[in-house]
């Protein structure tokens, strides 16, 4: 035989739970809450007698952006139930993350009649899963440091050797991709050394400084890359570029730069000057970017020949191996 359901028994179990429950009415406008046990009061603060007659969202306040909000509503208009996590403030104004599972309750016709709310304060699991995201953007955000470190040269700030020769690969693909010319200039400090025995190594750091500030304004088009290929030697990858207009940028920069006076420490002021090669290739005629960047450089070490101070451009070469560029200029 079985035993009769006991509603008071249901009742007692219901109010004796730990966990804030509520029971809404879906028939009435609204949907007002019609019940609330202890643990709904406590959780809240609110008493049964501030929360009946009220819809939910009271608990709110005026937070009613969150991205939650939209889901419950959506479970709503479906007659659905849901779980979402919601940031509600109690009767004292405290927030707190609240954990909320609706459960539709059907009547005999198959209509929701009532929604079940189970209300969960899990406030200090989202505050550890916070601490641990903020966390992890953080060694993001290291991590992302370190790599750019790794590719930045670390007296000019400009980029090293290593994400240039990166870049150069790339470049390269790219420019024959869009059928467009590649420039290449690399860019020698006249006379260095002597520069470094006769001031010293922090005013030859101030020279290196200086230069490669003027290299990066000249050409600082978002297409150009300027790196600091080793010591006193910068280069410049400029897409795009033709012969003729990397020519004209070279005499810019050498210009630019033996306008200019450096004032050592002991109040010396000693004119500073640029040997640079020029050279530009079309990859799609073929070849490899080493190609390119060999005839920068032996237009670089002709400008050395020529007394230095000037732009030299790397001569017109061709070459029947099937693998080198065919046209460099």
């Amino acid at each position: 035989m079985k035993k009769s359901f006991d509603q008071q028994l249901f009742r007692l179990a219901m109010a004796a739970s730990t966990d804030g429950l509520a029971i809404a009415d879906a028939s009435l406008p609204d949907m007002p809450l019609i019940w609330v046990n202890p643990a709904f009061e406590r959780l809240t603060g609110y008493s049964a007698e501030e929360a009946l007659g009220r819809n939910c969202r009271f608990l709110q306040g005026e937070d009613t952006e969150q991205v939650g909000l939209a889901l419950v509503r959506a479970a709503l208009e479906k007659r659905e139930g849901c779980v979402v996590t919601l940031r509600n403030y109690r009767k004292d104004g405290s927030p707190f993350w609240n954990e909320i599972s609706l459960s539709p309750i059907m009547g005999a016709d198959g209509k929701v009649t009532h929604y079940v709310a189970h209300l969960d304060d899990v406030s200090e699991r989202v505050s550890a899963e916070t601490k641990l995201l903020a966390r992890q953007k953080q060694l993001l955000a290291r991590k992302r440091e370190l790599e750019t470190l790794a590719l930045r040269d670390g007296l000019t700030g400009l980029y090293n050797r290593r994400a240039f020769d990166e870049q150069l690969e790339r470049e390269w693909n790219r420019a024959r991709r869009d059928h467009t010319p590649l420039s290449l200039i690399m860019i020698d400090i006249d006379h260095f050394k002597r520069f470094n025995d006769t001031f010293g190594h922090p005013a030859g750091d101030q020279c290196i400084q200086m230069v490669a500030s003027i290299v990066q304004r000249c050409f600082a088009r978002g297409s150009d890359l300027v790196a600091r290929y080793g010591g006193d030697e910068f280069v410049v990858l400029a897409s795009a570029q033709d012969r003729k207009h990397a020519q004209q940028r070279a005499d810019q920069l050498r210009a630019t730069v033996t306008a200019l006076a450096l004032q050592t420490a002991d109040n010396v002021v000693t004119p500073v000057t640029l040997s640079v090669g020029v050279a530009t290739a079309n990859p799609l005629d073929g070849g490899r970017p080493e190609h390119l960047l060999d005839a920068a450089d032996r237009a670089l070490y002709q400008s050395k020949r020529l007394h230095r101070d000037r732009p030299v451009r790397a001569a017109a070469t061709k070459t029947r191996s099937r693998g080198a560029v065919e046209r460099v200029a």
